[in-house]
């Protein structure tokens, strides 16, 4: 008979010691299930599958930044096990667009009970992203919000970047080149989506997490305060002109100018961007 190699990563210093706790549940749950799930955590600088290159099933404990340093340890080895999510994020829109419960128990029992999905993953100068890459306004706020921040405020940790990137907001001239289309412009934000959502705040329209296609939403540039009202518009569901959304499995993103990119609330890659979505790519047990 053989045996799932099967394991949970965990941040010990999430919810004040509540992950702790949480992990070593599963790890019982599991076992009543005859299966063995070995707990680890994340370590700087330390691959988890370096060692577990034959692992089958890996339960991620946390959010988007999580699941993305997850799906870039394993695929920089090689591997493509299932995962398993369990939202302890702050925003967990990814988790949000696969509409997997936010009470740990519940998610862990649809991840032994569940069946696998395969879904789109995107990718961009060599490093994937599950849910976002951005630049431009609000999209560097997680960021700069603090962990101690999150941590106490969840997803209003956002409001003060949010904010101050509205007061010093610069334009930026890219071109775009896309399997479908070209676009040349000035623009006030990028948003290149594999998900639904952006810190919980739904932006794309009829998108699907397993449709082979990313979500492309940009902001055109007017005046500071029409740019801003008509990203509020487009958000409660308008389709003012400045707001631009096309589809396509493809593109390369240029600039001259120097600008900090943002892939599922970390530091991105520099431009040049070329980026691609590797359609139904990623295994999702829920």
């Amino acid at each position: 008979m053989q045996v799932m190699r099967a394991m949970i990563l965990y941040n010990p210093k999430a919810g004040r010691g509540t992950s702790v706790k949480f992990a070593r549940e599963a790890v019982a749950m599991f076992r009543e299930h005859g299966i063995t799930l070995e707990p680890r955590h994340p370590q700087f600088g330390v691959n988890p599958f370096e060692d577990a290159l034959d692992t089958e099933l890996v339960v991620v404990c946390g959010g988007d930044g999580s699941i993305n340093y997850v799906v870039n340890c394993m695929r920089s080895v090689g591997i493509n096990p299932t995962l398993g999510i369990v939202p302890m994020g702050t925003a967990n829109d990814l988790a949000n667009a696969l509409d997997i419960s936010h009470a740990p128990s519940v998610a862990l029992r649809r991840i032994l009970e569940g069946e696998v999905h395969n879904i789109d993953c995107c990718k961009v100068n060599g490093r994937y992203f599950v849910n976002i890459l951005s630049f431009g306004i609000f999209t560097s706020a997680s960021q700069r919000a603090s962990r101690e921040a999150k941590r106490q405020l969840g997803i209003l940790a956002y409001i003060k970047p949010g904010i101050d990137d509205v007061k010093d907001m610069r334009s930026i001239k890219v071109e775009i080149k896309t399997d479908r289309e070209e676009y040349e412009g000035n623009i006030y934000m990028f948003l290149a989506f594999n998900g639904i959502t952006a810190g919980r705040i739904p932006l794309t329209r009829d998108s699907h997490v397993d449709d082979g296609l990313m979500d492309i939403i940009v902001l055109e540039k007017r005046s500071k305060l029409l740019s801003f009202s008509n990203m509020l518009r487009y958000v409660l569901g308008g389709n003012p002109e400045a707001v631009r959304h096309f589809r396509c499995s493809e593109m390369t993103v240029t600039t001259n100018q120097h600008r900090i990119t943002d892939v599922d609330g970390e530091r991105g890659p520099n431009f040049p961007l070329h980026i691609s979505c590797e359609p139904r790519s990623l295994k999702i047990k829920m």
